[in-house]
């Protein structure tokens, strides 16, 4: 039997990590548990501790927060696995951003697709998929659930090498119904809504408050309300984006979850009118303001951690508002533990047929029922053609990253990068990969380029 313990790996996670304690010491149902922290900076692994054990107290929570560098030390037993790693951390990210837009490919976040995404998952999908081999070996009956980006291609790598029950979470489609809820006026907590599709390109397929279909009026008010290509810069999500809306009119559903993600599928929205390279200072499209939102998020990660101390040594409050992205991880758990079943409105499972007229071997994103049994992914059946086309294309550039990842081959890193739409040919593909190789360093030696005998 799997013990009362829940892992998270990547602990050192900024905004995850107090949000899942905060979740976790509100609940009754994780009352005697215990919570291992593992971070390979033992002094964030013991910040988050100090910091969980601050919440647990204030909350009247009976948790128990352990820290630790080894995650197999934490791993015996566990019940629920969690990762949240970011390898290379911030300055990674940074690296991922920067690199191709030396060559003119600006990115809005660059961590799940386009030529970032692919660096990333060069250097995730291996860490991944070993830790996934010690839960395997340590807590076989643990449920894994992974939250570091690339989501897809992690997935992909844990689900095809590993026997660990493992899926995806992001909180993307849950802020997109959110706020087309509050744009068409319709409380949110009664809308029911169908996503499918790939993480981070995700189409709502349907859209009813009660009986009525909610699809008309979205159509009106993104008619209204959506700009265009000039549309001026903008961060936040609802039926005035113009990528979205672009895509709408395009193929017929709307996509999830903003345009600082959907747009980085296509190759033309970070592009100037004329096809050129846009000033990344510039975006077309009110892209901008996605852009700034990452570099931002990338260059306050020391000032959060500057709070977190505080926070955990008792000189400033605790943190408070909502974590949505934790707050399903412990509602997942609860379901599962309790046996009550639970519906969630986007997991990340192997496909296997639940959308029929995509790769069977692709990772996608589809609403599921929670649990005793676990986490069961819905089918959704087929997405309408044109869609199916795009994330088929992208399905399999996953599939080809995800081997070059495993088997470290400079090749096949080259073939994935070409494949993406951001991407002018191999000579560029070949050219950033040589400078992430620079940038990242032991990340991605594997792909370097074989230097000639003396």
């Amino acid at each position: 039997m799997a013990d009362k313990s829940i892992v998270l790996i990547g602990a050192g996670s900024t905004v995850f990590t107090p949000g899942l304690m905060t979740d976790l010491a509100s609940s009754r149902t994780f009352d005697g548990w215990n919570v291992h922290l593992v971070d390979l900076n033992a002094e964030a692994a013991d910040t988050m501790a100090r910091l969980g054990r601050r919440i647990a107290t204030q909350r009247g929570a009976d948790l128990t927060f352990t820290p630790h560098t080894d995650r197999r030390e934490a791993l015996p037993g566990a019940r629920f696995v969690t990762t949240t790693i970011a390898v290379g951390a911030a300055e990674g990210w940074r690296h991922d951003v920067e690199v191709p837009a030396r060559y003119g490919i600006a990115q809005t976040v660059g961590d799940s697709v386009g030529p970032g995404g692919v660096l990333r998952a060069l250097r995730h999908v291996p860490e991944l998929v070993a830790i996934a081999r010690d839960v395997a070996d340590l807590a076989p009956q643990a449920q894994l659930v992974n939250y570091s980006n690339p989501l897809t291609a992690n997935v992909m790598g844990i689900t095809s090498q590993t026997p660990v029950q493992a899926v995806g979470l992001c909180h993307g489609t849950m802020h997109t119904l959110a706020k087309i809820a509050a744009d068409l006026g319709v409380p949110a907590e009664e809308v029911h809504a169908t996503f499918a599709g790939l993480n981070h390109l995700c189409w709502l397929l349907e859209l009813h408050h009660g009986p009525q279909d909610l699809y008309p009026r979205l159509r009106q008010a993104v008619t209204e309300r959506a700009g265009g290509i000039d549309a001026p810069a903008t961060s936040e999500e609802g039926v005035h984006l113009a990528v979205s809306a672009d895509l709408y009119r395009t193929f017929g559903r709307y996509p999830a979850p903003g345009d600082r993600h959907v747009a980085e599928f296509f190759g033309h929205y970070l592009r100037a009118a004329d096809g050129s390279p846009a000033d990344e200072s510039e975006l077309p499209w009110g892209l901008q303001g996605g852009r700034d939102d990452t570099m931002r998020y990338i260059g306050e990660k020391s000032d959060l951690w500057e709070r977190l101390h505080a926070q955990a040594d008792g000189t400033l409050p605790l943190p408070e508002g909502e974590n949505q992205e934790a707050e399903r991880l412990v509602s997942i758990a609860e379901a599962i533990v309790t046996g009550r079943d639970h519906v969630e409105l986007a997991v990340n499972v192997p496909n296997q047929g639940k959308i029929p007229n995509l790769p069977s071997t692709a990772v996608v994103e589809v609403p599921a029922v929670v649990g005793a049994g676990g986490i069961t992914g819905l089918g959704v059946g087929p997405l309408p053609q044109a869609i199916a086309a795009v994330l088929t294309a992208r399905a399999q550039q996953q599939e080809i990253t995800v081997r070059a990842a495993l088997e470290g081959s400079r090749e096949l890193a080259v073939q994935a990068l070409v494949l993406d739409p951001l991407v002018a040919g191999r000579t560029m593909a070949e050219a950033i990969l040589d400078d992430a190789v620079k940038a990242h360093g032991a990340g991605l030696e594997p792909f370097a380029a074989a230097t000639a005998p003396a």
